[in-house]
C-alpha cells in the first residue's frame, strides 16, 4: 500500500505519505524536494489557474457566492498546500475581505450564508493548512461555539445565543432537531483544533457534538443501520457542505483517538473497511461543480490515492494499523 501511495504519478499523495506516514528524523530535505513537485502538478494547476486576481475562484451562477473558493481551498488542503502558499494566502485574504458576513465565514456576502455546514467544511481545511490563528478561522470557531446546537428528540443542547439570521426559515438548519450536516461540520472543525489549542468552551461543544453522534452510530439515522443520506458511504474529494463517513472517522481520530474503544466507533470502522477493496478507497463521486467539472485530481469510480492516504492516516491515529 505504501508503495502505491508513494507513486510519482501523484506527487501530492507521495509527499503527504512521506510526511505523515514515513517521516523520520533528518528527512526534512527529502520532504522539501517532494513538496516542490506539488505546485507544478498539472491536475492541481488546472484548479489554480482558475483563481482570479482578487484571490477568489469564479462562480457560474447568477448570484455570486464563495462556494467555488471553498472547494478550491479543500482541494489545496488535499494536495498538501498550507497557509504559506500564495494561492492559499490570496484566497484567505479574499474571504476575509468579502465573506466574513456577520463576524464569521459566509458563503454569501450577507449574513444568511453563515451556516455551520459550510463553515465546518472550509474551516476544517483551513485549520489543517495552518490557518488556525487567522481572524477568519477564529471568528468562525467563535460563531460555532456561540450558535451551533446539538439537539436531538431527547435533548436540547448547544449554542447559548439566538440564531441572528433568517437561515432556519430558509434552510431548516435546526427546528425540532439539529441538521446532521451542521453538526458534522462543527464537529470536524472543533476536532481539527489541536488539543492544546482548544478552549474549555471548544471542548464543551466538542463533547456535545460527540453526544449527538453517539446514538447515530456516527453517521446513521436509526438503530436499523440506515445511513442518514446515501452520500455518507460514497467517499468524495469535495462535498460542498457535506461530510462523508471517512471525514467523520478522521474527525473522531482528531477529537480523541481513545474513542476507537467505543462500540459505535468500532462499528463505523467496520463499515468503512467494507467500503474498501484491498484497503483502497474508491472515489465514488464529487460535488463542488461550481468550481470545475470534472474535478481533475482523480477519476471517479477508481481507487483514490488521496482517500486511501486519508484512511491509512486515520487508522494510524486510531491505532488500528
Amino acid at each position: 500500500m505504501i508503495d502505491w501511495l508513494s507513486s510519482p504519478a501523484c506527487p501530492p499523495v507521495r509527499y503527504l505519505t512521506a510526511r505523515d506516514l514515513l517521516a523520520k528524523p533528518g528527512s526534512s530535505g527529502t520532504l522539501r524536494n517532494l513538496r516542490l513537485d506539488i505546485s507544478n502538478w498539472e491536475p492541481l494547476q488546472k484548479v489554480l489557474r482558475l483563481q482570479l486576481d482578487d484571490g477568489s475562484f469564479p462562480f457560474h451562477q447568477r448570484t455570486p457566492t464563495a462556494q467555488p473558493t471553498f472547494s478550491a481551498l479543500a482541494l489545496m488542503e488535499r494536495c498538501g498546500l498550507d497557509v504559506d502558499d500564495e494561492p492559499v494566502q490570496r484566497a484567505i485574504a479574499y474571504l476575509t475581505a468579502r465573506h466574513m458576513g456577520k463576524g464569521a465565514l459566509s458563503y454569501s456576502s450577507g449574513g444568511s450564508g453563515v451556516l455551520p455546514c459550510y463553515i465546518g467544511v472550509v474551516t476544517t481545511a483551513l485549520i489543517k493548512m495552518g490557518a488556525l490563528q487567522t481572524d477568519l478561522v477564529q471568528s468562525s470557531i467563535r460563531w460555532l461555539i456561540d450558535h451551533q446546537h446539538f439537539d436531538t428528540k431527547s435533548t436540547r443542547a448547544g449554542g447559548t445565543k439566538t440564531w441572528p439570521y433568517r437561515a432556519p426559515a430558509n434552510y431548516g438548519c435546526w427546528e425540532t432537531v439539529s441538521c446532521y450536516h451542521g453538526v458534522a461540520g462543527a464537529f470536524r472543525t472543533l476536532a481539527a483544533i489541536p488539543p492544546d489549542h482548544r478552549t474549555p468552551e471548544a471542548d464543551r461543544c466538542l463533547e456535545q457534538a460527540i453526544d449527538y453522534l453517539r446514538p447515530r452510530r456516527l453517521y446513521k439515522k436509526t438503530s436499523l443501520d440506515k445511513p442518514v443520506v446515501r452520500h455518507l458511504t460514497q467517499p468524495f474529494l469535495v462535498g460542498d457542505y457535506r461530510s462523508n463517513l471517512l471525514d467523520m472517522l478522521t474527525g473522531v481520530a482528531d477529537a480523541d483517538p481513545a474513542l476507537v474503544h467505543q462500540d459505535w466507533v468500532a462499528e463505523a470502522i467496520k463499515d468503512m473497511e467494507a467500503l474498501t477493496i484491498d484497503g483502497r478507497v474508491t472515489l465514488v463521486k464529487n460535488y463542488g461543480r461550481r468550481l470545475i467539472d470534472p474535478i481533475p485530481l482523480e477519476a471517479t469510480g477508481q481507487p483514490s490515492r488521496f482517500l486511501t492516504y486519508q484512511w491509512v492516516l486515520t487508522q494510524s491515529k486510531l491505532g488500528i494499523v
